[in-house]
C-alpha cells in the first residue's frame, strides 16, 4: 500500500497532496483581490510554482491542469500571463470553464495534477 502525503492541511482542504508519484493542488486563486485577470493568473502561477518545488516537482511535469474563470472577457488576459508562463514542449493537458467562484473578486482559479 502506497502512502498519501498532504501538505498545508487546513480544516476544509489542504493545498497539496502526493500520491503514486502524482501531486494534485486544491483550487489555486490569488491573495490580491484587487488585482485584474492578467495580475491574478500570474499571482496563481507563481503560487503553482512554489507548491510544485515543495514536493520535488516543476511545471514541466504537469499533466493536466483546469482553469476556472469568471468572464471569458478575461481569457485573453489570463491566456496572455498562461503563454509566458509555460514552458514550451511541456504544455499539459488543459481545460478551461466559466464558473461562478467562491468569492465574487476571484477572476481565476486553477487545480492541477503533476508528476513527480
Amino acid at each position: 500500500m502506497s502512502s498519501i502525503q498532504r501538505y498545508h492541511v487546513g480544516p476544509r482542504l489542504c493545498e497539496t497532496v502526493v500520491h503514486n508519484n502524482t501531486v494534485y493542488l486544491a483550487g489555486q486563486i490569488a491573495e490580491d483581490l484587487d488585482k485584474d485577470a492578467l495580475g491574478q493568473t500570474v499571482e496563481v502561477l507563481a503560487c503553482i510554482d512554489r507548491l510544485l518545488a515543495e514536493v520535488g516537482s516543476d511545471k514541466t511535469k504537469i499533466l493536466q491542469v483546469t482553469i476556472f474563470i469568471t468572464d471569458m472577457a478575461d481569457f485573453d488576459a489570463m491566456n496572455l500571463a498562461w503563454g509566458e508562463w509555460v514552458p514550451q514542449g511541456h504544455t499539459p493537458a488543459r481545460a478551461t470553464v466559466q464558473a461562478k467562484l467562491a468569492d465574487p473578486r476571484y477572476k481565476v482559479e486553477m487545480t492541477v495534477i503533476a508528476a513527480l
